[in-house]
């Protein structure tokens, strides 16, 4: 098993802190992204934002910039944001 190391200090890779602050930035900046493109597409869906929500997840997930698991907390941010009422059904994989 290869390991990071980072100030003295050896870790998995994924987790030394400078690569799990640089996920969560990545993901923070998704979720700034994905606010308004979801405003945007709620239209598409005539305002189901169920539908919205689990397009928009799809799309992420197929866009493979991020790990599921990173996916699924960028759109349950996105939709705490948004305040609107979508389950975590939306979110499956």
């Amino acid at each position: 098993m290869s390991l990071v190391e980072e100030n003295g200090k050896f870790y998995a890779p994924g987790t030394a802190p400078s690569e799990v602050t640089a996920a969560f930035h990545m993901c923070d900046d998704l979720v700034s992204q994905m606010v308004p493109y979801c405003q945007r597409k709620l239209a598409t869906f005539e305002g189901d934002q169920q539908a919205t929500v689990k397009a928009a997840f799809k799309g992420l997930l197929a866009k493979r910039w991020c790990s599921d698991a990173q996916c699924v907390w960028i759109m349950r941010r996105v939709v705490r944001e948004l305040q609107w009422p979508v389950g975590d059904s939306a979110l499956e994989i």
